[in-house]
């Protein structure tokens, strides 16, 4: 069984430890993880999960948000398997396991036999090497990525520094204050790329069906390239639901310090030719 296989991996080869996993599994302790009854088995194996995978600060969200206008069952704004959603929800349903927790949320938002999350790729490995995400009917991936990836790590490395993950929260610093750092920036420009070497790692060992979409594309075309990446992801839906990314409660943070800090770090790293 692939399950089987997975678990007598070292971490370096798959790599399935996340926070997310070690703050969830403390959380249910030896209660975590439970086998899955025949009755849940034909459940999930009913179902296709389309995994959103992203990188910090590449878009996810909006893609998330266009999916569901577009009549896709998937949540448009949470990350429903961070650590800090699964213990809240859990508290309050008096859910006793992350099995019980994963069924309920993986249940309860398909749709039409179609499910979708945004996962993290250190998520990916977890939810498979546990067992939850093999035993669905098929696994399709769409991953969200920023065309100006330095811009992308500006972002991050401002998110980092203030706290403020999406235009929600409210930011601990002002980012129009925070100085240039190279190293900052150098640090999350490693992170995207690490993130994305294991995306690209998990899908072509588990041999998915993916799809790329930009973050720029979603902003310039967001109805066309939406309906493009269901078109990709074989997956129907009435083409009378209205895409809207003005009507999405997503708003753009990049501000003119974002672009000098941007310019900046290309101007100290670039390579000049003659």
């Amino acid at each position: 069984m692939l399950v089987d296989t997975l678990q007598s991996l070292p971490t370096a080869l798959y790599p399935a430890m996340c926070e997310h996993q070690g703050e969830i599994e403390a959380y249910f302790g030896d209660a975590c993880y439970r086998p899955l009854t025949a009755v849940e088995v034909k459940k999930l194996e009913a179902l296709s999960l389309v995994v959103v995978a992203f990188t910090n600060r590449s878009g996810s969200t909006l893609l998330t948000s266009l999916l569901n206008q577009a009549g896709v069952g998937v949540p448009p704004r949470a990350e429903v398997f961070n650590s800090d959603s699964v213990t809240l929800v859990a508290k309050a349903h008096d859910i006793p396991s992350f099995t019980d927790y994963f069924l309920d949320v993986t249940l309860g938002w398909a749709r039409d036999d179609v499910v979708a999350f945004k996962l993290g790729p250190r998520q990916l490995f977890w939810l498979t090497k546990v067992g939850l995400l093999s035993a669905m009917a098929d696994v399709r991936l769409v991953n969200v990525v920023r065309e100006d990836v330095i811009a992308q790590a500006v972002s991050l490395y401002l998110a980092r520094v203030t706290g403020q993950w999406h235009s929600d929260m409210n930011a601990a610093v002002e980012a129009s204050t925070i100085p240039y750092s190279h190293t900052g920036i150098l640090d999350a420009l490693q992170t995207i790329s690490v993130d994305q070497y294991l995306i690209r790692y998990y899908s072509d060992l588990h041999g998915l069906h993916s799809r790329t979409v930009s973050y720029e594309s979603l902003v310039q075309s967001p109805e066309t390239t939406t309906r493009d990446v269901l078109h990709s992801l074989e997956i129907e839906v009435s083409p009378s639901n209205i895409i809207d990314v003005a009507a999405v409660a997503v708003r753009q943070q990049a501000t003119d310090h974002n672009r000098q800090l941007v310019e900046k770090f290309r101007t100290e790293f670039m390579l000049r030719t003659y």
